[in-house]
């Protein structure tokens, strides 16, 4: 397992500190503070309350200022299930909207540990029947829904997928998994060994899923839910893109779950990128992120275009500006200083 010079900056933000999840948390907006939100030419963002399971939730909702009914992609931020908010992923969700011209709703969920399984899936779940329910009002066709997200997130894409498929609806498009943690036991060889991977590394990942579940370990649909590998059957999962990188350690479940998607009949578009670390998408100058950017975008088109469209909303991905921004290193350094004018 090689990894590419270009995310050794990574080293230096490791996971959330699952010790101290108040500081962890106020270090994500340390650093979030410290870049704007970007902002788009032809792309609007509003933050709106929706009605939730336990009171209102939050979404920020992003859309292109081209006319017509649009494709939807309900996103969710990574974060190991106790840190994120709106903030986390706004590029990526910008991103999203800009290239493929879709409307994205992004989701800030409940968090643990105060708030373990399965608040942040009924959340998501509350969220999608949010989004057909008022298709109208936003613009989408509710034929065309996708869910993704990064990390966690893309662990409670997949997790409503299968609780859509069960339940017979919303009949979703698209699920656009980057990164996803999907088995609760860390099985796989990559779970187990992969010990000195920048960002995450294996010795994290018992911490995430004892948190997330609070001692509770769900049975039956709800632990597919959770942890979408305990699935018994994948058929009737959306079309998927799966995006994974190979020096992560959720690497090999990654694999493993895209394979029993092909097995068991489900459209897969999966990429392996070789020399990425867990969170690689952070280091948003590498070649590998920009490429994925590219392969995420024609995904949503592929899924959320109608045929007639499809051609003309291709070339406008195709042509769409990469996303700017700083460099993570930037990031870093700036991080550093900021941690030692805080010490003095």
């Amino acid at each position: 397992m090689r990894l590419d010079p270009e995310f050794e900056p990574l080293r230096q933000m490791p996971p959330p500190d699952f010790n101290n999840i108040k500081a962890a948390r106020a270090r994500m907006v340390s650093m979030q503070a410290l870049i704007p939100l970007r902002q788009s030419s032809s792309v609007k963002f509003d933050d709106r309350a929706i009605p939730g399971p336990a009171g209102d939730l939050q979404v920020r909702v992003y859309t292109p200022d081209d006319g017509g009914k649009k494709g939807a992609l309900l996103y969710f931020h990574g974060g190991g299930f106790v840190v994120g908010d709106l903030d986390t992923e706004h590029s990526q969700c910008l991103d999203h909207a800009e290239k493929a011209r879709c409307v994205v709703i992004s989701l800030d969920y409940r968090l643990a540990p105060e708030f373990p399984f399965p608040a942040a899936h009924e959340d998501a779940w509350a969220a999608l029947r949010w989004v057909v329910e008022n298709a109208g009002k936003l613009g989408v066709d509710p034929e065309r829904i996708a869910v993704g997200g990064g990390s966690s997130g893309a662990t409670l894409a997949a997790g409503i997928a299968l609780r859509a498929r069960d339940e017979g609806s919303p009949k979703l498009k698209l699920a656009l998994l980057l990164q996803p943690s999907v088995d609760h036991l860390q099985t796989s060889s990559s779970a187990r060994t992969f010990s000195d991977t920048p960002f995450l590394s294996s010795k994290y990942l018992p911490q995430i899923w004892a948190t997330y579940f609070a001692g509770n370990v769900p049975t039956g649909r709800m632990l597919s839910y959770a942890a979408p590998a305990a699935a018994d059957r994948l058929a009737g999962f959306p079309p998927t893109c799966l995006i994974i990188g190979d020096a992560d350690p959720l690497r090999d479940e990654g694999l493993q779950f895209g394979s029993r998607l092909i097995a068991d009949g489900v459209e897969v578009d999966m990429h392996l990128c070789a020399g990425a670390p867990h969170g690689f998408d952070l280091v948003e100058h590498a070649p590998v992120t920009e490429l994925m950017r590219d392969v995420r975008a024609a995904a949503l088109v592929r899924a959320l275009s109608p045929g007639s469209e499809f051609k003309r909303r291709m070339v406008a991905a195709n042509s769409a500006m990469r996303m700017g921004g700083p460099l993570i290193l930037g990031l870093v350094k700036k991080l550093v200083t900021f941690g030692a004018s805080a010490k003095r």
